[in-house]
Parts: structure tokens; sequence; C-alpha cells
């Protein structure tokens, strides 16, 4: 399996939590798309890139089994602090998701919320992320993407076609829409009108 250095990537995300900052995305319930998908995603669950817990918090008060990934030492420490105020039993590690490609273990749902997106025009990196998707999710398991939509002046982002093209040949994406995310009040109020366009998209294991 190739080996992926995420060094560049770790820096620029711990920018995010310094000072007890909170990131742009952290509103402290999940975008409206996971809930309207809630039932249909089950555990065990694998949260990618889970930052403060939000989704995995989510999802456990509703009793499904979850574990949640991030490799920023601050956020999986404020998800721990989550779960465990709200006495939840959730496995969370400071892990690189590009390290878990060596697990033995299965989950019937992975969820992503903003991490594919980061990978849009690195074709080694969306490759990893594919081995290890597909290594991990049970037979017919099932993947749910939330990506930032390729816009002018975002740096993240992708566009429709790269999510189908990424994913056609070893899965099927069953469905895919566009709808505006939610972002912290500071962000909203700091670029007026600004719209914070985003795809989700459910991608089921062939």
């Amino acid at each position: 399996m190739t080996i992926i250095d995420s060094k560049a990537h770790h820096a620029g995300f711990r920018e995010h939590y310094v000072d007890n900052a909170k990131p742009v995305w952290d509103i402290g319930r999940p975008q409206k798309p996971f809930i309207e998908s809630a039932s249909d995603i089950r555990g065990p669950i694998l949260d990618i890139g889970c930052g403060t817990g939000t989704l995995a918090t989510y999802f456990a008060k509703r009793g499904e089994q979850v574990t949640g990934i991030d490799f920023i030492e601050e956020a999986v420490g404020r998800a721990a602090a989550k779960a465990k105020a709200a006495g939840l039993n959730i496995d969370f590690m400071v892990k690189d998701f590009f390290t878990i490609g060596s697990w033995d273990r299965k989950f019937r749902s992975i969820i992503d919320s903003g991490l594919f997106h980061i990978f849009s025009g690195d074709e080694v990196r969306k490759a990893a992320y594919l081995d290890i998707v597909s290594k991990l999710l049970s037979d017919n398991g099932r993947l749910y993407v939330l990506a930032c939509k390729k816009e002018t002046g975002i740096d993240a982002g992708v566009n429709a076609d790269e999510i189908f093209e990424t994913f056609r040949e070893r899965f099927i994406v069953e469905s895919l829409h566009e709808f505006e995310a939610e972002t912290v009040i500071d962000a909203a109020e700091n670029i007026p009108g600004k719209q914070w366009l985003s795809y989700f998209a459910v991608i089921k294991k062939r």
C-alpha cells in the first residue's frame, strides 16, 4: 500500500484549533443531509476526520457503535470530553486516516464530513483513500461523503464529475445532491452573502 506523508495537512488543520478556536465547519450539530439520512447510517460506523466528535456523538446517541479518528490531538481531546459528558462510549483515536489501511476491522457505514474533498486533483491520495475505504467497508457497506463544491477562492473542493469519476469502478454512487452547508456564526458574518455550497453523496461498495 502506498505510504502517504500527511504532515503538511496536519499543520494546516491544527491551526483551526489554536487557542480553543472553533473551525468554520464546527457548528455543534450534524449538517442537514446527515440528519436526513440518519436512519440509513447504521453501525458499526467509522467517522473519518471526526473533528470534535459532533457526528460521532450524534450517532452514538442513536444507539450506534461508533469509532472516530482524526489526526489533530486537540480535536480528538474535545471529542472525547464531549462523549464523556454525554455518558457515551465512543472509541476516539488520534489517527491519520492513511495509517488505518492495516486495520483488520469492518464497518457497515463510513462517514466523511470534509475529508475526501481536500484530496481533489491529488490522484495518489485519492487512490489510497479508495483502497482504505474499500478494505474497511463490509460487503454492501456505504460511504457517506459531505464535500465542499469547488469554487473560486476555496482551497478545497470537488465538482460532481470528480466524485462520479473517482468512485465509478469500485463503488456505486447511489445519490448525490447539492446543498448549502451551515457554518459557525462568525464565518457567516465575516463573509456576508457567501453560500457554502457542498455535495452530499451516498456511495455503496460493489
